[in-house]
């Protein structure tokens, strides 16, 4: 297979990863598997895939398409401005699971004024309580931290928001 095809399978996939990264910033593993995805349906060998593979993702890269940090940020901020409130936790399994790596997420969500997780509890506590209707104390009391802690909200957390909200 000569170097026409190559350059050829280089330009469809880039511009088709070009599109993918067009709609919305993704995370190094997203585009490294939607590239795989892509030189997956052409038939080269492959130490060729591997250079077209390494020649793309250096393009991305030079370009300011990868960037884990960036998108990291980019997700903590649309988070931290949406009506669905969002604990730290949440955050953080959410960019594991898009492979972002750890300490790149630990410097990203440093970025959260300190308080952040006591408002969000807060405005989910207060959010809960409103459906949770006329019950018992207790009763009250349990069902809002069982609710604060599947939202992903740590211990000393919810105590502080039903201790302040009951």
């Amino acid at each position: 297979m000569g170097n026409d095809r190559a350059a050829e399978i280089f330009e469809k996939v880039y511009f088709k990863i070009l599109n993918f990264v067009s709609f919305r910033q993704r995370s190094e593993k997203e585009i490294s598997d939607r590239l795989s995805k892509y030189l997956s349906k052409y038939h080269t060998s492959g130490t060729e895939k591997e250079k077209i593979l390494k020649d793309i993702t250096y393009k991305l890269e030079e370009n300011g398409y990868i960037d884990d940090l960036n998108f990291s940020l980019s997700y903590i901020r649309s988070a931290a401005n949406s009506r669905k409130f969002l604990s730290k936790r949440k955050i953080y399994q959410f960019l594991v699971k898009k492979g972002v790596h750890k300490d790149v997420i630990s410097e990203a969500l440093s970025s959260l004024p300190e308080d952040f997780s006591l408002k969000n509890a807060m405005r989910d506590g207060e959010k809960k309580l409103r459906l949770i209707g006329k019950i018992d104390a207790f009763s009250k009391k349990r069902k809002l931290s069982a609710y604060l802690y599947r939202k992903g909200y740590d211990p000393d957390t919810i105590s502080s928001v039903v201790d302040t909200l009951l």
